[in-house]
């Protein structure tokens, strides 16, 4: 017989899956004797008889090995055995459970909240990719369009009062005109593709609460 040390949950899982494909093997015929001893789900009568029908079903030299290390109340069910026995109620309720539990139930509502949390990480990844992440730092944009709409607008304004655009204008080795006119165009430019990712955003919101299916939900 097989030295088995292994936890008999993987060979019933084997035994499972084996049966529900018709298998009819050597291997099947082994497991079952060796359930049949163990009294394995208390189901003995079952499995001796499960056993001894795959045994009759093997070739004559793998049945031999088989019928070999039987004893003799063990060859006396061999010989009584013909048609495989009916899985027991109780017991295949316990294999469904233990290999072919129930699918999990689908909660929509999670599923939406989930997906709506990844489309703004999403949409704010994107942000970043033009904008620097940092409240202090949307502060800092906000007041250099500040600056550069008042500069535009009165090219003789005092340089205390757009400190931001002297300070920039220094680093880039540019006009204040000038860096005034570039902050102006990268927010004209930011504006359009903020824009985009909104539509996309609440585009992409508003079908998640439409969809009814998690397939639906992750598309």
């Amino acid at each position: 017989m097989y030295d088995i040390s292994s936890s008999h949950i993987i060979m019933l899982d084997g035994f499972w899956k084996s049966s529900k494909d018709a298998k009819k093997d050597r291997w099947m015929a082994y497991v079952c004797w060796w359930f049949y001893r163990q009294q394995v789900l208390n189901q003995s009568e079952f499995w001796s008889k499960m056993a001894s029908h795959l045994t009759n079903q093997l070739p004559a030299s793998d049945r031999e090995g088989i019928v070999d290390q039987l004893n003799g109340a063990e060859r006396k069910v061999l010989l009584e055995t013909t048609a495989a026995p009916e899985i027991p109620e109780n017991m295949l309720q316990q294999l469904t459970l233990m290999f072919d539990p129930a699918p999990p139930v689908f909660d929509a509502e999670a599923a939406r909240a989930d997906a709506v949390s990844k489309i703004d990480r999403d949409a704010e990844a994107y942000r970043l990719r033009f904008i620097t992440n940092g409240s202090g730092q949307v502060m800092a944009y906000q007041q250099k369009l500040s600056e550069a709409k008042a500069k535009l607008a009165d090219d003789g304004i005092a340089d205390t009062s757009i400190p931001h655009i002297v300070a920039e204008a220094a680093v880039d080795e540019v006009t204040l005109a000038e860096k005034a006119e570039q902050i102006v165009a990268t927010f004209e430019g930011w504006q359009i593709v903020s824009a985009g990712i909104e539509r996309k955003r609440m585009g992409a919101k508003k079908a998640v609460a439409a969809a009814e299916t998690a397939e639906a939900i992750a598309a």
